[in-house]
């Protein structure tokens, strides 16, 4: 039965891996491929699946280790509570990419973590973990809004009055915005879905990282259109100045917080992003009605992934009669 479950585990955090991958894409490329600087999907696909694998390759490893023993303790880990937690964290987000919904992976996983743990008994560092993750979620928006308004206004001092050949430049500028972007989305949320590897001691961080990576780049390769063209073309109107401060103010945000170790949200980092280059203009170019929508998303799938996460486990449980 345990080796069983530990298979069903696998499949689980491959599951999420997946739907991560798909469910990132426009807030990695949206930009780019809104603003026509790319302009096919495919092209923006295939972008972001090798950006994802190098930085789920090379800087994930702390958020590996945050998700994997940093919520729970790694002894208290089992294969059905991982398996339930890597389910519902999977299903849920498959749900929100399907009504064409961008929500924070990260707190999927990590409210998942919880459920599970609460339904089996097993103590969750509120004070010290989860505190860090509240504060890092919270202040995400903040920091990426307070740089994208320098970043715009930094970009429009520098290309006022620029010629056809600065605009080219700043086209490539955006592109490589995005692909950092991608990047950054490989090292801040591969351990959402692998940590529990680590976590089980199936895989070094580093191998869990790559795992990751390569289902990541799977799943924007073969259902990342519908997220990439409802970001880039029906969420944000921003001109190219404005696209590159929001971009950088965005990666900058979640890569910062992959080098502490706290998995955050990239979505939430877009709009903060998108803010701050608004403000910088006086402008309100975010779609109010897909906003509302997002943020809606935002607040219902955490809590309602922790819930689902408890009562699986304690249905499977109960029927299975294993921990």
């Amino acid at each position: 039965m345990e080796n069983a479950l530990t298979i069903g585990m696998v499949l689980s955090g491959l599951f999420f891996g997946w739907t991560i991958g798909s469910h990132y894409t426009g807030a990695t490329m949206g930009m780019a491929y809104g603003s026509g600087v790319i302009k096919k999907p495919i092209t923006a696909c295939l972008l972001i699946a090798f950006s994802v694998i190098l930085g789920a390759t090379f800087e994930s490893h702390n958020v590996v280790q945050t998700v994997g023993t940093g919520i729970i303790r790694g002894e208290d880990m089992t294969p059905l509570g991982a398996m339930v937690m890597m389910f519902t964290a999977a299903m849920v987000t498959a749900a929100n990419t399907w009504f064409k919904w961008p929500v924070s992976t990260s707190q999927l996983a990590c409210f998942s973590v919880v459920g599970s743990a609460l339904a089996m008994g097993a103590p969750v560092f509120w004070k010290t973990t989860i505190v860090f993750l509240f504060v890092t979620w919270i202040g995400t928006p903040i920091v990426s809004a307070l740089l994208g308004f320098l970043l715009t206004r930094l970009t429009d001092r520098v290309m006022k009055n620029c010629s056809a050949r600065g605009t080219k430049c700043l086209q490539w500028a955006l592109l490589a915005g995005c692909c950092y972007a991608a990047y950054t989305l490989g090292a801040n949320n591969t351990g959402n879905a692998v940590g529990v590897f680590y976590g089980l001691k199936l895989l070094t961080p580093m191998k869990a990282g790559f795992v990751g990576g390569i289902v990541m780049a799977i799943g924007a390769l073969t259902w990342g259109k519908p997220i990439l063209k409802k970001v880039g073309k029906g969420i944000v109107q921003l001109d190219l100045n404005m696209g590159v401060g929001a971009k950088l103010g965005q990666s900058i945000t979640a890569h910062t917080a992959a080098f502490l170790g706290y998995p955050t949200s990239m979505n939430q980092a877009l709009i903060g992003g998108v803010a701050g280059a608004s403000a910088a203009r006086g402008l309100k170019t975010l779609n109010r009605k897909a906003l509302a929508e997002i943020v809606f998303s935002w607040f219902f799938t955490p809590m309602l992934a922790g819930i689902v996460s408890f009562c699986l486990y304690k249905l499977l449980h109960f029927i299975l009669k294993v921990q």
